[in-house]
């Protein structure tokens, strides 16, 4: 095991192999290797190596975790029976490579570790749920980039450019070319549950202003109300 994980490490670049030694990668951003802040970033660092860096040999797992981000939270598949019933109704099995229960379990191990999913039992069995709550609190400061108010809009490609699993990154585009694109303007329910989640915990508040755009966020049965309709979020943490 603790080879795996060292071949693995230094694949994404999270370790390099010099002269017989192995090191932390010294081109990682100077926070990811602070011995003080190391640990606590190893999440964002992976997430970062993994997605946003242009990784060809991680875009097959890319790939597979923006599909679980794209489908319903609502009716999500929690099990690895019911990922694989899905990926056959909609034909994306050849796309994802998603062959075997192995294959969903390291999916379900590594989502749940970088803040994409969550776990719990239902009658007996664990079932996992596409939420991205714990990504999203994580990266506030990091998505308000010094500011207490932005657009849905810029919030959403500030997003994508940090992790292209979400609307409009280039893994989800990917995805939704194989099995379907939102409707304009609209929210995945997965995405739109985070935000609400985190305005229900007080970490940012939702508002639509007039004569600016506007955003659907979507709840359960993909139904919109006044709350729904979203164009701009301010964060309610720390001030710049």
């Amino acid at each position: 095991m603790f080879n795996d994980a060292l071949r693995e490490s230094i694949k994404c670049k999270l370790l390099i192999e010099e002269d017989e030694e192995v090191a932390i990668n010294p081109n990682l951003p100077q926070d990811a290797i602070n011995p003080q802040l190391g640990d606590r970033l190893l999440p964002d660092t992976f997430t970062y190596l993994f997605f946003a860096s242009d990784n060809e040999d991680e875009e097959d797992f890319g790939r597979v975790c923006a599909w679980y981000l794209a489908q319903n939270i609502y009716d999500a598949p929690g099990t690895w029976e019911e990922v694989e019933n899905l990926v056959s109704e909609q034909k994306v099995g050849d796309f994802l490579k998603m062959s075997s229960s192995r294959l969903f379990v390291q999916m379900d191990d590594w989502m749940r570790y970088l803040g994409f999913a969550w776990g719990h039992t239902l009658g007996g069995k664990p079932v996992t749920v596409p939420d991205p709550t714990a990504y999203f609190k994580r990266n506030l400061k990091h998505l308000f980039n010094g500011r207490q108010e932005i657009t849905i809009q810029d919030f959403i490609n500030r997003l994508a450019k940090r992790c292209p699993l979400f609307e409009t990154g280039k893994f989800r585009e990917e995805v939704e070319n194989q099995i379907g694109t939102r409707e304009p303007n609209f929210l995945s329910t997965s995405t739109a549950f985070a935000l609400f989640r985190l305005q229900d915990e007080g970490e940012i508040q939702l508002e639509r202003k007039s004569d600016a755009a506007l955003m659907i966020l979507p709840k359960v049965n993909n139904q919109v109300d006044d709350h729904g309709r979203i164009s701009h979020i301010i964060w309610k943490g720390e001030k710049s």
